[in-house]
Parts: structure tokens; C-alpha cells; sequence
């Protein structure tokens, strides 16, 4: 979708006003937050990580998440590439197993959320929302 401006040329457009030969672009899908985050580790080679590069990358995740203002918790020390993750408020548990050649299991569980005789209309009301 391309946007048009009334105005005859560029030099005579109003500051805030788009280009009508550029595409709007989205607006910004990753929390402001996360700017000041390193993300170096994403760059380095190779694809299978050292046991210290994947201690970094589990770190910078778990930054990332952070700083999006997610809790973020190790359940078992002896395992940190296990992480769960949860918003303060949420009523879902995303739990993350990062492995080192940078992929990832994940599971999301709500544990009780749905009442007992919550109607299918509800239940599957909920399914959706999660999957949009």
C-alpha cells in the first residue's frame, strides 16, 4: 500500500508527511528496549556453539526477554539453557529449551486457566487468541 501526499514535490512536504513513491513501512515490532541489548553474539561464528558461546547466547536471550518485560527464570541451575518465561500478569508459561546449535524446543502451558464448564465457544476463543 503506497500513501500519497498532496503536496507538488518533495522539498515542499511538510516534516512528519511520507513520500508517496516510498512504501509506509510497520511500525517497529520489537520492544525500544531491546537497544540496549548485545546481540553480538549472533554474529559469530560457527553455527554450533562453544559451551561458553552458549552460555552468551542463552544470556542474550534471556536480556532480550527481559527487556521486553517478560520474567524470565532458570527452574533447575544445573541446566541454564532451560528457561521459562512468563509476563508479570500473564496466564501462560512459555518454557524454552535453547541447544546449542542454535535452535530452540518450546512448550507453552497455562497450567489451570481454563475453569471447570468453560463452554467450547470460550475454550476455543482462548485457542485463538493464543495463535493469532
Amino acid at each position: 500500500m503506497l500513501a500519497h501526499c498532496s503536496s507538488s514535490s518533495s522539498s515542499e512536504r511538510e516534516e512528519g508527511t511520507i513520500d508517496d513513491r516510498r512504501p509506509l513501512t510497520p511500525a517497529q515490532i520489537v520492544p525500544h528496549q531491546w537497544d540496549g541489548v548485545d546481540t553480538s553474539i549472533d554474529a559469530e561464528p560457527p553455527e554450533l556453539l562453544s559451551p561458553e558461546q552458549l552460555d552468551r547466547y542463552v544470556d542474550t536471550v534471556t536480556e532480550l526477554l527481559t527487556a521486553a518485560g517478560l520474567e524470565v527464570r532458570t527452574p533447575d541451575e544445573r541446566d541454564p539453557t532451560h528457561l521459562e518465561v512468563n509476563a508479570p500478569t500473564g496466564r501462560f508459561t512459555v518454557e524454552l529449551d535453547i541447544r546449542d546449535d542454535r535452535t530452540a524446543e518450546w512448550s507453552l502451558s497455562g497450567g489451570d486457566e481454563v475453569p471447570e464448564n468453560t463452554t467450547a465457544l470460550d475454550l476455543a476463543s482462548v485457542v485463538v487468541a493464543l495463535l493469532r
